[in-house]
C-alpha cells in the first residue's frame, strides 16, 4: 500500500488522505451488495451510484475527493468500523498501531497576489509490518500547470541512530492514479518517493515545500484543512501566513488559532492531537452530509464576489451561435408547449453529451464554449451546463448556473469557490424555479440525486445579485414503487411466475443506470444475480424494460421466473415469494438511537403484490393481516384466498425523511414486527376447509 500526500495550495483543495477514500469506496460496493437483498432495495444500489457520481460529478472538485490525499502527515489507513461509543471512547494502546504519526507540520505562507509557499513535515513511527507496507511509497499530488513540488528530504531513523536518506533517484513524477482510472483528462501530476531501508521499529520523517506560482485565480486564495481522525497522532499543526493589509476570512471549528502580528504579516497557528479511536458516528456521516472540514480560509469578501468571477468565466461560452441555435430548433420542431420544449432540450444534454472529466488550469472552472461541447458530444459539468444553457437561451429560455457541495454542506459565512464540487442548473418557470442536473444521464427533468437536495448552494443569475438558495428536499413528483406476482405453484412445488416492477424517483434513476451500463444479452444473469440474492433460487428469463431513455415516465421491468421446490415443500412448508423492504432488518440490531436522527430517504410509497395459484386439492391457514403505523413510516399486509388463489398486498409508505432518535424504540419494534411479518412460513394443507380472508 502506498500514500498519497496532497500538496496543492489553492482550488478546491480539501486536505484528507487517499486511503480513506478508498475505504469509502468499498463501503460503496457492500452498500451494493447489500441493495440485492430485495430489487426494491436498488435504492442501496443509489448510494454506488452516487459514490461514483461524487467522482463523475465535480469538476470545480470532483478530482480533488479523488486525489485530495494525507496532509502533512495525514497518512491514515481506513478507518476501522468503531465498535459501541463506549469501545470508541477507551485510550489506545499505541504500540499495538501499525504506525503512530509523533509530529505533523504545515505551513503555508500567502502573498496577496495569491502566491503561496507550503512547507510539509512530518515523522512517523513504523511499529509493524503493516506499517513498513502502508509506507513503502509515498505519493505528492500537485498541478502541473499551477505548482512546482521539491522534496527535501526523506530519512529513516534507525532504532540504533543509524540515518538512511531516500536518494533523487528515487523520486518519479507520474500521472496521477484517478486519471488512470476515471473518465477523465488532468494535468494533475504525482511524484511518488519510494522510501528506502524502512522497517519495523524505525522513525520516517519528510519535508516538502510546494510553491503555487501561478495562482487559478489571481490575488485570490482559498484552503481547507482538516485535523486527523483516522490515525493516532500525537502532534498536528498548521500556520497560515498572510501579509496584515490583506483581507482573510478564518473559519475555525475544532480548534481556535493563536493570531499573532509578526513582521508585517497576520499568522495564524493551529495546534491538535489524536490519541483515541474514532467514534462510530463519527466514522460514517450520512451521505452527502460529511463534516465540514476543520479549518476553511478564503479573500472573497462575498458570495456575490464568488458569482460574479465565475459567471464571467461562462459568460462567453454560453453565447448562442448558429450552430446551437439550428439545433434547438431541431430538438424542439413540433412540441407544443413550453415544458415539452425544456424537457426535450434536457433530455439531449442529459443523454447524448457523455459526462467525461477535464481539469486543466483554469479548465477547473471555466466551462468550453457551448460550440465545441455540442460538436465533441462530451463534457464535464461545467461543459453540460453550458450546452444546456446555450440551448435554452436559444429556444427563449433562461436558466442559471448553480454551484453545489455533493459531499456536505457549506458555511453560509466564508464565501469561496473551494466550497463546491458540481454545477446544476435552475430554470425559472413563472414564479418557481426548475433544477435540472445533466450530469447523471439518467436522471428525469427535476429530479436530484439525493445527496443533492436539501442543500444552500450559490445560484448565479446572467443578471443581477448571486445569493445562496437551498435545493428542494423532495423529487418534483410523488415517488413509488411497485412489484407484481402473478404465479402458479404445482403439485411438485414448482413456482413459475410473471413478475414485474415499476419504480418512479430515486429507485427509478438507480435502475436505469443499472440498466444503461448492462448490455441486454446480460440481463436475465443480472436479474437472476439479483433474485438468488434475495434468497429467490430460481431462474430468470425474458427480461425486459421499458425505454431507458424515455426519463418521462416511470421505470419498468418484467421478467419470467421459475423455483423448483419451492418452500420447504417436502413438509408443504412455503414463504410468499414477494421481496424484503430492506430497511427494516438494518435497525434491528441496533439498540442504541442514532445521535441525529435516522434518515428514510425521501416519502415514497412501496406496494408488493401477490397473486399466487396454489396446487389443485391444497389450502392454507392465512397469516393475520398486519397494520403498523408510526407518525413517519406504516406497514400494511393483507391476505385473501379465494377460488384457489391466494391474494397478498403488502406496502410500505415512508411518510417523513427521517425517525426521530425520541422514538427510536418504536421504530425498532416497528422493524421487528414488519420482519416477522415478511418471516412466515405458510403450512399447505391437502383439504379444502380453511378458506378465508383476512384484512
Amino acid at each position: 500500500m502506498t500514500f498519497v500526500i496532497n500538496v496543492p495550495l489553492t482550488i478546491e483543495r480539501q486536505p484528507a488522505d487517499i486511503i480513506k477514500m478508498a475505504y469509502q469506496k468499498c463501503s460503496a460496493m457492500r452498500a451494493v451488495r447489500r441493495a440485492m437483498v430485495s430489487i426494491f432495495c436498488f435504492w442501496l444500489l443509489f448510494s454506488l451510484i452516487c459514490s461514483a457520481q461524487e467522482e463523475s460529478l465535480g469538476d470545480v472538485g470532483r478530482r480533488v475527493r479523488a486525489e485530495r490525499a494525507a496532509k502533512a502527515a495525514a497518512l491514515a489507513p481506513p478507518a476501522k468500523p468503531a465498535g459501541n461509543s463506549s469501545e470508541a471512547s477507551r485510550p489506545v494502546d499505541l504500540a499495538r498501531e501499525a504506525f503512530v504519526i509523533e509530529r505533523s507540520a504545515t505551513k503555508i505562507t500567502v502573498e496577496t497576489d495569491g502566491t503561496a509557499i507550503r512547507e510539509v513535515g512530518a515523522a512517523v513511527r513504523i511499529n509493524s509490518e503493516s506499517g513498513v507496507k502502508q509506507f513503502a511509497v509515498l505519493k505528492f499530488a500537485f498541478t502541473s500547470l499551477n505548482e512546482q513540488v521539491e522534496i527535501d528530504s526523506v530519512k529513516v531513523r534507525k532504532p540504533d541512530g543509524t540515518v538512511i536518506s531516500t536518494p533523487e533517484s528515487n523520486v518519479q513524477e507520474m500521472t496521477q492514479e484517478v486519471a488512470r482510472n476515471a473518465p477523465m483528462y488532468t494535468d494533475v501530476r504525482e511524484k511518488h518517493v519510494t522510501v528506502r531501508g524502512l522497517g519495523t521499529g524505525d522513525l520516517l520523517e519528510y519535508t516538502v515545500r510546494i510553491r503555487t506560482v501561478k495562482p487559478q485565480v489571481p490575488g485570490q486564495f482559498w484552503f481547507e484543512y482538516s485535523f486527523l481522525k483516522d490515525a493516532m497522532i500525537k502532534d498536528e499543526r498548521l500556520e497560515i501566513s498572510y501579509p496584515s493589509k490583506g483581507y482573510l476570512n478564518v473559519r475555525s471549528r475544532e480548534v481556535q488559532p493563536d493570531i499573532r502580528q509578526e513582521g508585517g504579516r497576520r499568522i495564524y497557528r493551529w495546534s491538535s492531537s489524536n490519541l483515541k479511536k474514532q467514534d462510530a458516528d463519527a466514522a460514517s456521516p450520512r451521505k452527502g452530509r460529511a463534516p465540514l472540514p476543520s479549518v476553511q480560509v478564503s479573500t472573497f469578501r462575498s458570495w456575490d464576489e464568488v458569482g460574479r468571477w465565475y459567471g464571467g468565466l461562462q459568460q462567453e461560452q454560453v453565447k448562442v451561435t448558429p450552430l446551437v441555435q439550428a439545433k434547438a430548433a431541431q430538438l424542439t420542431k413540433g412540441l407544443p408547449n413550453d415544458d415539452d420544449r425544456i424537457r426535450a432540450i434536457y433530455n439531449y444534454v442529459s443523454l447524448h453529451i457523455h459526462y467525461v472529466g477535464m481539469s486543466f488550469g483554469i479548465g477547473r472552472y471555466q466551462p468550453h464554449a457551448s460550440d465545441d461541447v455540442l460538436s465533441n458530444e462530451y463534457g464535464d459539468c461545467k461543459d453540460k451546463y453550458t450546452l444546456l444553457a446555450s440551448l435554452l437561451k436559444a429556444a427563449g429560455y433562461d436558466s442559471w448556473p448553480v454551484l453545489i457541495n455533493s459531499s456536505r454542506e457549506i458555511d453560509p459565512e466564508l464565501p469561496s469557490p473551494g466550497q463546491f464540487d458540481h454545477v446544476i442548473a435552475a430554470i425559472p418557470r413563472g414564479g418557481n424555479l426548475l433544477w435540472a442536473d445533466s450530469t447523471p444521464e439518467i436522471a428525469p427533468a427535476g429530479l436530484l440525486f439525493p445527496v443533492l437536495r436539501d442543500k444552500v448552494a450559490l445560484a448565479i443569475p446572467p443578471s443581477g445579485v448571486s445569493k445562496l438558495v437551498r435545493t428542494p428536499a423532495e423529487p418534483p413528483f410523488a415517488s413509488s414503487q411497485l412489484f407484481a406476482v402473478t404465479g402458479k405453484l404445482d403439485e411438485d412445488g414448482t413456482l413459475s411466475a410473471h413478475m414485474e416492477e415499476t419504480d418512479r424517483g430515486d429507485s427509478e434513476a438507480a435502475l436505469r443506470a443499472v440498466f444503461r451500463q448492462v448490455p441486454p444479452s446480460q440481463w436475465n444473469m443480472l436479474i437472476e444475480t439479483i433474485s438468488h440474492q434475495m434468497g429467490f433460487g430460481g431462474t430468470v428469463d425474458d427480461v425486459q424494460t421499458s425505454e431507458i431513455t424515455d426519463l418521462a415516465h416511470p421505470f419498468h421491468i418484467s421478467y419470467e421466473y421459475t423455483r423448483k421446490k419451492m418452500g420447504y415443500w417436502e413438509s408443504r412448508q412455503i414463504m410468499l415469494p414477494l421481496p424484503g423492504f430492506g430497511i427494516e432488518r438494518k435497525y434491528d440490531a441496533i439498540e442504541n438511537a442514532p445521535r441525529e436522527p435516522e434518515e428514510l430517504g425521501a416519502p415514497t410509497e412501496v406496494v408488493y403484490r401477490l397473486k399466487l395459484e396454489l396446487p389443485p386439492g391444497y389450502t392454507v391457514r392465512l397469516p393475520k393481516a398486519v397494520h403498523l403505523v408510526k407518525p413517519y413510516i406504516e406497514y400494511h399486509a393483507t391476505h385473501v384466498l379465494k377460488d384457489n388463489v391466494l391474494t397478498t398486498t403488502r406496502r410500505m409508505i415512508v411518510k417523513q425523511h427521517s425517525v426521530p432518535s425520541s422514538d427510536w424504540d418504536g421504530f425498532r419494534s416497528f422493524c421487528k414486527e414488519v420482519t416477522a411479518d415478511e418471516s412466515t412460513f405458510l403450512q399447505l394443507r391437502s383439504d379444502t376447509t380453511d378458506v378465508g380472508e383476512i384484512n
